[in-house]
């Protein structure tokens, strides 16, 4: 008999109650193991379901339930129950959980079966998600009859170190609406079990629906079933994987069939079948491709490969060479030490639109006599580079970047400049230029000695300067640049940069200098040169409307700022300041001061030999408590003189802050 029911309940979270066992308290019970939910407890309306850190509970679902109950459930979330053990019970997952669309399981170390099914026949489970389970052991669904899941869309298995494998092959086989499909992290030997035995006939495993798939890191996968099969993927159109495991699941097997002949002498597989519509292509780690025919990957448009410690990523151009239709290429983490460069016809490298590189290795220039890139720079119309810590510049001849019309430069430590002047004018398609964090670049197009002729950007829009510590200028040459199409221009956190330009300068569009992107206002005083000499010499460190930097390299902004601070600019918008060297300085803050800045986060005070306190009390001061609402962080480095923060007897509130140092 049912105790208790919450006819109209539709979602239930159970939290962090380490020693919570069961939802109602049994005398008794008829399995050998208690279960947080029983036949005792209805909730015939519930669709969502949350439970989180129950260090006993071992099993969900009792064998018995009440009628009706959990009827509705759409979703279910499981996460650090350590010595939880079963989810779903034999008797209960058929009856019961006809509208379970989503299952998430997140490290249950002792899990050992999501379905412990035997002998029963399974109706609809729409979807079935299973993370971070280290121990979990097998979905067990072995019964003698054919058990489907008609209405499964999705499955996401990741870090279960100790399961085997994730079905049955009756339930692989009726897969229909299966649509995204991930397994990450596995102790998994075999994606498809075969049961008590393998089937005699081939299987032909068909998913018709499936258009992402990532299987990772499967380091005990042997195969994807046993038996003999096919497996074709019709819609698919993204897939992420690494090299050793998508052989042992795809390669292997299909390979043996499509060496194999049938009674008329053809195929028995051709290779367009396999991945007819994919798109997108992401390897994790690149190892030996050889092994899959030439054309396997012929309709790829996008290709990401992510490289580690491990290397074997060499042989990458050549392999790139079977992609007729690629258009982007992503590498991260790649080493150009010792690639191997394309011999005979690379023609299908020329088709590359788009290249992203992140973090690549051993890259002192992108193009240079010989270079594997230089196949692909003719044609390109994007180029990212972020993280690149050995590249020096772009290092183009004359005919590269012709099509370029995105270039975006970020965190490159190396970078001193970006281009010379030949490869300026070169790029007549050039749209937007973006550089960012680049710390050692101090111009971005380079001084190489009498260049006469005038530099023109045509199409060039928008031009952003990024947190570039040492920029002094964009070219220190007497060079004649013309922008004729140049709107708009963002100078962020560029505290060094002095001059534009020192030679003759055209922008007729320019309007405006913005000091941060959402910089709706921007600042201008006739022309880009002296708009940019206005902002060194009057706000010194100025690095955007929230960010302000003083030091003795500015001179008059330390005396405004000891003047009046309200003539530099609003202190209300301030979030980040910065006092470095500055050596009349006794003091930063007064307490009226203080009432203006309510969005400072963080102050940082350097070599400041002559500051004795930070903040100095006025001479008619009250009581009153004062209050920084969102600083967050102090640093004081190498300030001789200074005594103490605060000399005056007020007391001090900062609710948010985090760290001093």
């Amino acid at each position: 008999p049912t105790n208790i029911e919450f006819p109209l309940l539709k979602e239930l979270e159970i939290e962090d109650c380490p020693k919570l066992k069961e939802f109602i308290c049994q005398t008794s019970t008829k399995s050998s193991i208690q279960a947080l939910f029983s036949e005792k407890v209805a909730v015939p309306s519930l669709e969502r379901m949350t439970i989180s850190y129950l260090s006993y509970v071992k099993m969900i679902f009792d064998n018995e339930l009440a009628p009706g109950s959990f009827c509705k459930l759409e979703e279910i979330s499981v996460a650090f129950c350590g010595e939880l053990l079963t989810i779903f019970s034999s008797k209960c997952l058929i009856r019961v959980f006809n509208c379970l669309q989503m299952l998430q399981v997140w490290r249950c170390e002792s899990l050992e079966h999501i379905f412990e099914v035997r002998g029963l026949n399974t109706n609809k489970v729409h979807a079935a998600d299973s993370q971070l389970s280290p121990k979990l052991k097998h979905v067990d669904l072995q019964g003698q009859e054919i058990l489907t899941f008609q209405n499964l869309r999705q499955v996401v298995l990741e870090e279960c170190w100790s399961l085997k494998n994730l079905f049955p092959v009756s339930i692989a086989k009726h897969l229909p609406q299966l649509e995204h499909l991930r397994i990450s992290r596995c102790g998994m030997e075999e994606i498809v079990s075969a049961g008590e035995g393998v089937e005699e006939q081939p299987v032909r495993f068909k998913f018709p629906k499936v258009s992402s798939l990532e299987v990772t890191d499967l380091e005990k996968l042997k195969c994807f079933y046993k038996g003999q099969h096919t497996i074709v993927w019709p819609m698919l159109k993204k897939m992420r994987t690494d090299s050793s495991t998508l052989r042992k699941i795809v390669a292997s097997e299909h390979l043996r069939l499509i060496q194999e002949t049938n009674g008329n002498g053809q195929p028995g597989l051709l290779v367009e079948e396999v991945f007819p519509n994919l798109e997108e292509l992401q390897v994790v780690i690149f190892g030996d491709m050889d092994q899959f025919p030439p054309d396997l990957f012929h309709n790829i448009k996008l290709f990401r490969l992510s490289c580690s410690s491990h290397g074997g990523s060499s042989y990458i151009f050549p392999f790139l060479r079977r992609f007729y239709n690629l258009g982007s290429l992503l590498l991260s983490g790649f080493d150009f030490k010792d690639v191997v460069h394309c011999k005979g016809d690379a023609r299908t490298l020329t088709r590359i639109k788009n290249l992203k590189l992140q973090c690549s290795r051993n890259l002192k220039h992108l193009w240079r006599k010989d270079s594997v890139l230089g196949y692909i720079l003719s044609n390109l119309q994007t180029l990212e580079v972020w993280n690149c810590e050995d590249l020096i510049n772009i290092g183009a001849w004359s005919l590269s970047f012709q099509n370029l019309t995105t270039l975006h430069v970020s965190f490159c430590k190396m970078m001193k400049n970006l281009v010379a002047p030949s490869v300026v004018e070169n790029l007549v398609q050039l749209t937007t230029m973006r550089v960012k964090g680049c710390t050692k670049m101090t111009e971005i197009v380079a001084h190489e000695g009498d260049y006469h002729q005038t530099i023109v950007a045509g199409k060039l829009k928008c031009l952003q300067l990024s947190e570039l510590q040492s920029l002094t200028s964009f070219c220190p040459g007497s060079y004649t640049f013309n922008f004729p199409s140049l709107e708009e221009v963002v100078v962020e956190k560029c505290p060094k940069l002095k001059i534009f330009s020192e030679g003759v300068l055209s922008t007729p569009q320019l309007k405006r200098v913005k000091q941060e992107t959402f910089d709706e206002k921007g600042c201008w005083t006739g022309d880009l040169n002296t708009t940019i000499q206005q902002l060194y010499m009057e706000k010194g460190g100025f690095n955007g409307p929230r960010d302000l930097n003083i030091s003795d390299t500015f001179p008059k902004l330390i005396e405004t700022w000891k003047r009046n601070p309200q003539e530099i600019l609003e202190l209300q918008n301030l979030r980040e300041m910065e006092f470095y060297k500055c050596s009349s300085l006794k003091y930063i803050f007064t307490p009226s001061m203080l009432l203006s800045l309510k969005q400072l986060d963080r102050i940082e005070v350097k070599e400041c030999n002559t500051m004795e306190q930070v903040i100095r009390e006025e001479e008619e001061a009250t009581r009153h408590k004062l209050t920084f609402p969102k600083l967050s962080f102090v640093e004081i480095e190498a300030c001789s003189n200074l005594t103490k923060f605060y000399l005056g007897s007020r007391p001090l509130e900062f609710p948010m802050f985090i760290d001093i140092t």
